[in-house]
């Protein structure tokens, strides 16, 4: 008789970042430490913890990992203020909150001889002025966002729609096309874009054993294409962070 193992779980909740990066997907915002703000944050590490996560993957690069858990500790501690990024005020609190004695850093930022992002779009602007309007037009405009009167659960709740997460996808998608004949410039930046997510997902594989139930917290243009490489590779279950985010 086969008794079918169950599958380790991976939920990954995408998320605005909290604070500046040079990333697409930006947001202006008012003080995060307001106490208002603050009691928004709080709800959404409360319905994440009803995941009960065993394991908190963040994204921090991975070569960072024992920094990153001196400060978990110092925090533990009562030592540490939390600094306004979703690694502090969510992934920290959240693997305090259930007695984790320490985080995980599953990232990658090395470079592989690629063009960067901004230079594709000065080549696009330059060489593909149309396409590059047309990208602008479509997607970039919606990236430079502001929070408004919504609250944080109701951003990083929307950042999670299924509708929103391949909209994400797709401006990728678009960002491969800029180029010409056998120039792929958009393809260039690409590369690094499927590498380090291949990379998040290889690491994710790797402190994720059969009894795990692991969360990670990331950018939420990460998640179409994290999701998929878990998906495919028919060893864990993924789990839907909006079943947590009611």
């Amino acid at each position: 008789m086969n008794i079918k193992q169950e599958k380790p779980q991976i939920m990954i909740l995408g998320t605005f970042h909290m604070r500046y990066t040079a990333d697409l997907q930006r947001m202006e915002f008012d003080d995060l430490l307001a106490e208002s703000r603050q009691q928004e944050i709080q709800k959404v590490v409360e319905h994440l913890m009803k995941f009960k996560p065993t394991k908190v993957a963040l994204e921090v690069v991975k070569s960072e990992e024992n920094k990153l858990n001196q400060e978990f500790n110092q925090y533990k501690e009562g030592q540490l203020d939390l600094a306004i990024d979703e690694v502090h005020q969510l992934g920290f609190r959240i693997a305090s909150n259930l007695q984790h004695e320490k985080v995980h850093a599953v990232d990658w930022m090395d470079t592989v001889g690629n063009r960067g992002l901004g230079q594709v779009f000065e080549w696009a602007e330059k060489n593909q002025p149309e396409f590059f309007r047309y990208i602008n037009d479509t997607y970039r405009s919606n990236q430079e966002l502001s929070i408004g009167e919504k609250s944080i659960y109701e951003i990083i709740r929307s950042q999670n729609q299924k509708s929103y997460i391949e909209k994400q996808h797709e401006m990728y998608l678009a960002i491969a096309r800029i180029g010409s004949s056998e120039e792929y410039i958009g393809i260039d930046w690409m590369r690094w874009w499927y590498q380090r997510n291949l990379i998040l997902y290889y690491n994710l594989a790797k402190i994720t054993s059969i009894s795990d139930r692991t969360l990670l917290i990331i950018g939420a243009a990460h998640v179409h294409l994290v999701t998929q490489f878990l998906k495919e590779s028919n060893l864990f279950s993924v789990v839907n962070s909006l079943d947590y985010l009611t």
